[in-house]
Formats: C-alpha cells, structure tokens, sequence
C-alpha cells in the first residue's frame, strides 16, 4: 500500500568545485601564513635534530658491524624516522588547520609541537591513512636505497618516475580515506573510513584533481630544490660545505616541504569538509 504522505527526494549531491578547493586551501593558509610558516620551519627543524640523534645512536650501536648491514640499518633507521616524525607532525598541523578554517579558531605555533589530551584518535586515523595511502609508495621508492649497502640488485625507478609514481598514487588514492580525518576529530562515531566514502561519494574524482591543482605548486618547488641540490653540489671536498648544505640546509628544507604539503592538503580537506557537511555549517558561522 503506498503511503499518502508526499515523498522527499533526495538531497542533491554537492558537486566539489576543483579549482576553487585548491586556491581556497591557500587563502585559508594565508590568513595565518606567517603562523603556518613558523610552524613547518621548527617541525622542519625538530625533525632534523631527532634524525641526527637516531643517526648517531645506530652509528654507536653498530660500531664495528658489516659495512653493508651498517648502510642499510642507517637509511632504514632514517626512513623510519622522518615517518614516524611526519606522522605526529602532521597530526598537530592537520588538527590545528582544520580548527582554525571549520571552526574559526585561531592557529598557534606551539599547536604544532603537542597532541593534546583527546586527540589520540585523530592520531591513529592518520596512521590508518598513511598505511592505506603511502606505504606503498613509500616501500617502493625508499626498497633500492636501503637494500644498496648490501650490494643487492634491486631495480631503481629513475628521480623523475619515481616522483611521478609516488605523488601520482598518493593523489589517486587519497580519496578514498582522506574525509575520514575531519569526521573523527569534529563528528567522533564508529567506522569513519566508510562514512568518509559516504560523504564524498560522488566527489571522488573531483578530490583527487583538487589535490593535484594543491600539489602542483609544491611539485614545482620540490623539482627545483632537487635541481638546485644536484647543479650545486656536491660539496665532499669541502667538509664544512657538505655539512652546511648537504647535512643541515637541504634536508631541513626536505623536511619543509613535507610538512608544507601536510597543510596544503589539510586546508583542502578542511574546504571540502564544509561543503560536504551542512550541519557544521552553523557552527562554522558563529567563529567567522
């Protein structure tokens, strides 16, 4: 028997407009740029230092150790290192960014040096996303250099293809988790990966190419630091260079980088969570 009650259709999908996510991400960020600034360059920093220190440590550990099993525990040390300190880096520059565009709270400095209490969730929701998003990419790119000590043949994707491979797998699959995170630190509940799929369900594609317009920028700067690295260089005649600019100035601003595109992409999720979720709309109102 049909009820005599009129039916509500369905409410119309909010179609993501690319372009406008991606220039919106950096407003959003230049409305606290110098904050934002401050806050990649001392992760960038700490997470130099803390490579240092493990590099040292597993230098004293295996003194006298075989020179290849030496090579390899040292980049797998380093990889393990700068994941571990992008992952609770990133955590707090992602928490801070999303309060400060859904909210209207403003970012701090030393927001990006804590988790504080309660924001352990958000925390395992960005390692679920980096197991889901990057380990891949990350295992593959990272294979040949920490097996070379050991003099094992493994093939090397060349700098250009394994860019384009890393970046062109993390951008296709960040879609499908990466709404999760603003769910679990603004809306908490259970199964947060499915309801993030849910709410983006028919923006996928949009997402993905949103995030390359984000990227694009960064992808230039990135290109050009490794150029600049390679017609600069190498500086291993010059033991004072080599440290200023091999050991110190470069990779700090690798790290810069990383933590950079971190925010980029936590504004373009922050833009794309308020579109796709009216009922933090109001709440967003009040802070503006």
């Amino acid at each position: 028997m049909r009820s005599p009650l009129p039916e509500t259709p369905p409410p119309l999908r909010t179609a993501l407009p690319a372009a406008q996510l991606a220039l919106e991400a950096y407003w959003q960020i230049g409305r606290h740029l110098r904050v934002y600034a401050v806050q990649v360059l001392v992760l960038s920093a700490v997470a130099w230092f803390v490579e240092m220190a493990v590099s040292i440590l597993v230098a004293m550990m295996l003194i006298g150790a075989d020179p290849g099993a030496y090579g390899t525990a040292q980049q797998l040390a380093f990889v393990v290192t700068i994941v571990t300190m992008l992952l609770l880096g990133g955590t707090a520059i992602f928490i801070d960014c999303q309060r400060a565009i859904v909210l209207g709270l403003p970012p701090a400095i030393g927001h990006a040096l804590k988790l504080r209490t309660g924001e352990t969730p958000v925390l395992r929701a960005v390692c679920a996303y980096w197991l889901i998003v990057h380990l891949v990419p990350t295992v593959i790119s990272n294979a040949s250099s920490v097996v070379a000590p050991l003099q094992l043949d493994l093939p090397q994707l060349p700098v250009a293809a394994n860019f384009a491979f890393y970046w062109g797998w993390v951008l296709a699959t960040t879609p499908l988790v990466v709404m999760s995170l603003p769910i679990v630190l603004f809306e908490g509940g259970s199964s947060p990966l499915a309801r993030g799929r849910q709410r983006l369900e028919g923006n996928g594609g949009r997402m993905a190419l949103a995030g390359a317009l984000a990227f694009a920028p960064l992808a230039v700067l990135e290109v050009g630091l490794y150029l600049l690295r390679r017609y600069t260089g190498p500086f291993d005649s010059d033991p004072y260079l080599y440290w200023l600019f091999d050991i110190v100035l470069f990779n700090i601003l690798q790290n810069a980088f990383s933590f950079a595109t971190i925010l980029v992409m936590s504004a373009l999720v922050a833009s794309a969570y308020i579109r796709l979720s009216p009922r933090i709309e109001s709440v967003y109102r009040v802070f503006d």
